[in-house]
């Protein structure tokens, strides 16, 4: 009898099982079929077919099926995937995932698969602080892109300013209130819904561009007249509140306001949030309340800020770029494989050979395939004088091969340099970290024993940092004990900052600083300062004015966890062992404020702050700096738009970089001297004119010889051990508009002509002579 009871469980449960693999083989094949169906369908149908696909299993296998399906899909089913992983996650479940089915999309042909791709990637709540890092990075290299289809750029720039750190934020929207201008006017009005959605002030271009399609029956104009309607509600209820406080009926006082619990309101709010909203169930009430903190800093100015745990180790990191590893640049490449982008040339990483595009299969026998691009970089990292064996995959060779290498103590460069023709030092500063001063004094060093009579000191596209690294810089140019600037606040005495003794290295080498839209902070300091003190010419366009200073400080109310200092260096290193007070496997270095506390004031008393009133008014006409030369970068007319679409589609089909490594791996010697200097000169290209021919363009060849030798620089980093500061077009002396000029000043300065050195005479795109803007706008507003 308990035989045939055993027999029978066991045929029982043979059948139970054998059942269960049957419905998930049916629910394997409904998968299938589904993103078949997606791939083959338009791509209009995609989140249809998304939300479809999400309903027909359990959350957690169908999740599992539709991820494993969706690596041998087209585009479409991979973004039709992706909206199913995001209808079933709760929170930021599946974000890896959704990321890595992305990843290509966000590359394709098509624009608008990209843009799609794109706008799921800027849903913030899909991806936890582990993927945050690789998805900013693929966002803003899509937004960096000058290929890049408009529709794109527009898309990458709503995504950033929703998962990117304060200066990706900052480059979004200067990058939409750039395509405010665009001649195209369905470009213009997608940049200027998408500020509108950041809750930017709606004045000047962009309140006309939405006010223009107000009355259109589209979904862009009832979206431009519902912003506009809130923009005048906001307006209307703060001059009544205006008015209440004038009135003096606005705070209530006595023993009733005593008594009065002052954080009810926040309590309400979210109790009203959490019972009443959509997604009530979802909320946390910690992220509701760091949410009302980030309101409350920004609501001071726009500089103050506060710091999640998360965000605070990014931000320390951008100011203090040092760690222990392998010393290169990595992510995914357009296949999906982790790669080295480039290696940092004076890191372990180059010394063992490693290239640019080499793939990363393994580290330590761990294999690197479906893992998040922080899960990999975690095991790159570790403490100094350590070995890591890697498995690399390169083009060419037959077969992988392992290689090892020991870390060493990584300094990711804040600082570029080269020697141009003429012996012409150029130095270009990335941001104003903790050890830029000895970066430039080391470059400058260098330049110095080559030979350089002048420099051009660099400072466009860089955002700030620390205001002692502004000092260390202008030090090095300026007699001791002359200002810098001074700081002063509220609460804040008059703080000076002066150079120091010793600490120069020219006091008389002609100087030009190159400064741009996008120069702030500490490089606002430096450029103003040189400028004031007469120690250097300025080259460029107006500057930001960000004349505030921020102080960072802990909260006693989110303290950090602790960590054994091994190094004594006061931070923790991803080697140094913590207490992990919360459980969840990561350092936690505390939440942090950055409140502004001061305004800095150059040498000659002026503060360069950009004061703007609730209405987006500017209060101060002389905000910034400005040029003695004011330059643009480059002049593109609006009847030459047309090459950018063409080109999008030249780079599309891969001729160009086709040609560009055949070329370097034929003659690396001539990829070398044309990528610094190819005198404009098209016939210098060995098979230029059967590559031209073959690209069937109407371009001319002088736009295909540009971007040929774009890529050349790049392509060569590797041969010379070193990369070309700037990029594309910026840093290079034949299509840089604003260096050409610095270049002539400091020859100037020399007693010499530019175009007496061959390397500049025919490839100048500045006029023979400018006019400086002294005795103008630029002498009256430093006065």
């Amino acid at each position: 009898m308990r035989k045939t009871t055993l027999a029978a469980l066991a045929a029982c449960s043979l059948l139970l099982f054998a059942g269960a693999a049957h419905a998930q083989g049916e629910l394997e094949q409904q998968v299938s079929q589904a993103l078949s169906r997606a791939d083959g369908g338009p791509l209009s149908a995609v989140f249809a077919s998304g939300a479809e696909l999400a309903g027909i299993g359990e959350a957690e296998t169908l999740a599992r099926l539709v991820n494993s399906a969706a690596q041998k899909a087209g585009n479409k089913g991979r973004l039709a995937a992706a909206v199913a992983l995001r209808e079933l996650a709760e929170g930021d479940l599946y974000g890896k995932e959704i990321l890595t089915l992305l990843t290509p999309v966000a590359s394709s042909s098509e624009v608008e698969e990209q843009a799609i791709a794109l706008s799921i990637l800027g849903d913030a709540s899909l991806f936890n602080v582990r993927v945050l890092p690789e998805l900013r990075t693929l966002v803003a290299a899509r937004l960096g892109d000058a290929l890049a289809a408009p529709r794109v750029q527009i898309e990458s720039a709503r995504a950033l300013w929703n998962i990117g750190d304060e200066k990706q934020q900052l480059l979004a929207k200067q990058t939409l209130m750039g395509f405010l201008r665009a001649s195209d006017r369905g470009v213009a009005l997608q940049a200027a819904l998408a500020l509108a959605e950041f809750n930017a002030e709606l004045t000047g271009e962009l309140d006309r561009i939405l006010r223009a399609a107000r009355n259109e029956p589209t979904p862009e104009g009832r979206l431009a007249a519902s912003y506009l309607a809130r923009e005048e509600d906001r307006r209307v209820m703060s001059r009544r509140l205006r008015q209440l406080a004038a009135e003096g009926g606005a705070a209530p006082s006595g023993p009733a306001a005593a008594a009065r619990d002052e954080f009810a309101l926040l309590r309400e709010l979210i109790r009203l949030a959490e019972s009443q909203h959509i997604r009530g169930e979802q909320l946390r009430e910690n992220e509701l309340l760091e949410d009302a903190a980030k309101g409350l800093l920004l609501s001071l100015d726009q500089h103050s800020a506060y710091f999640t745990s998360e965000e605070f180790q990014r931000f320390f990191f951008d100011l203090n770029r040092e760690y222990g590893g392998i010393g290169a640049f990595v992510n995914f490449d357009k296949d999906g494989i982790f790669s080295i982008t480039r290696p940092i040339y004076s890191g372990p990483a180059y010394k063992a050979g490693l290239k640019t595009g080499d793939r990363i299969l393994e580290v330590d026998g761990w294999e690197t395939g479906g893992r998040t691009s922080e899960e990999i970089i975690a095991r790159l990292k570790g403490q100094p004088n350590t070995s890591v064996v890697l498995k690399i995959a390169r083009p060419g060779l037959q077969e992988s091969k392992d290689v090892a290498i020991v870390r060493q103590e990584i300094v990711v460069p804040s600082v570029n340099w080269e020697m141009l023709p003429g012996q012409i030092g150029y130095a270009e500063i990335v941001t104003f970290a903790q050890n830029t001063g000895a970066e430039l004094r080391t470059a400058l060093e260098q330049m110095k024993e080559r030979g350089m009579v002048g420099l051009v000191l660099d400072v466009r596209n860089d955002t700030g940092g620390y205001l002692l690294a502004a000092r260390d810089v202008v030090e090095m140019f300026v007699a001791p004990d002359k200002l810098v600037c001074f700081t002063q606040g509220r609460t804040e005495e008059r703080q000076e900052y002066r150079t120091r003794p010793g600490r120069q290295l020219s006091t008389e080498l002609p100087l030009v600083v190159l400064v741009n839209d996008f120069t702030a902070s500490a490089s606002e300091i430096t450029a103003g300062a040189l400028q004031d003190h007469g120690r250097a010419k300025v080259v460029g366009v107006r500057t930001y004015g960000k004349g505030s200073v921020q102080q960072i400080l802990g909260l006693r109310s989110r303290p950090p966890e602790i960590f054994d200092d091994k190094n004594e260096n006061g931070v923790r290193d991803e080697w140094e062992s913590f207490t992990d007070i919360d459980g969840d496997g990561k350092f936690d270095p505390g939440a942090h404020v950055k409140i502004t506390v001061a305004h800095y004031y150059l040498p000659s008393g002026r503060s360069i702050h950009k004061e703007i009133d609730r209405e987006g008014k500017v209060l101060a006409p002389d905000w910034g700096i400005i040029p003695d030369f004011q330059v643009e970068l480059r002049d593109v007319s609006a009847k030459d738009a047309w090459k950018n679409a063409e080109l999008f589609e030249i780079f599309q089909a891969g001729k160009l970089q086709e040609y560009v490594r055949a070329t370097v791996k034929a003659d690396p010697q001539l990829s070398l001297e044309l990528a610094d200097s190819d005198l404009g000169d098209h016939t210098r290209y060995p098979g230029f004119e059967e590559l031209y021919t073959a690209l069937d363009t109407h371009l001319d060849r002088d736009d295909i010889r540009r971007w040929v030798r774009y890529l050349l620089r790049d392509e060569v980093a590797d041969l010379r051990g070193k990369a070309y500061p700037g990029g594309r077009a910026l840093g290079d002396i034949q299509e840089d508009a604003q260096l050409q000029e610095a270049l002539r000043q400091v020859f100037g300065a020399l007693g010499k002509d530019l175009r007496e050195v061959p390397e500049y005479r025919d490839v100048l795109k500045i006029a023979k002579e400018l006019e400086p803007e002294a005795g103008k706008s630029g002498e009256t507003a430093r006065r």
